[in-house]
């Protein structure tokens, strides 16, 4: 009995971190994945990633224009047992364009623009495996690399 039991065990064990592929949902009708894979680099810990949507829109060629949606909305799954290969999903293509014209705006003329989320992503950086978001057919997925310095300030 002793030697079962070990044996369930043991077998209980290599299943649960022996996995090391990740599992991935189909991609929905109107939805694309997008893999994000970071240059490999040295002081990963001292880096961070931005990551913001994008996706083209006509508007007045002077005007501010940006959209949002409603974070709750993104969600954060994972590959292997709700602890390894987080991958994100936008649940739904629903967004609200704020476009602001300064006094200096006088043209009417409406031009397709590229413009950005108001909300953003700022996750760690690692670039030993890709991650997958998946995000509606008509959005870009953007990002931009941010470094810390390595020396903190102390404040007294």
């Amino acid at each position: 009995m002793k030697k079962l039991l070990i044996f369930i065990s043991l077998m209980f064990c290599l299943n649960l971190f022996g996995q090391n592929k990740p599992n991935y949902p189909e991609t929905k009708t109107g939805f694309k994945k997008v893999d994000l894979i970071l240059p490999k680099i040295e002081n990963q810990q001292d880096y961070k990633v931005e990551i913001k949507f994008s996706i083209n829109y006509n508007v007045i060629e002077c005007a501010n224009v940006s959209f949002g949606f409603n974070m709750k909305n993104l969600k954060t799954e994972y590959g292997i047992a709700n602890s390894r290969f987080p991958y994100y999903v936008i649940e739904n293509d629903i967004i609200e364009i704020s476009e602001g014209l300064s006094s200096d705006c006088i043209s009417k003329n409406k031009v397709n623009k590229k413009i950005f989320s108001s909300q953003n992503l700022l996750l760690e950086y690692q670039s030993y495996y890709a991650r997958p978001f998946y995000i509606p057919e008509n959005w870009t997925l953007e990002y931009r690399i941010w470094k810390a310095d390595d020396k903190f300030t102390s404040m007294n």
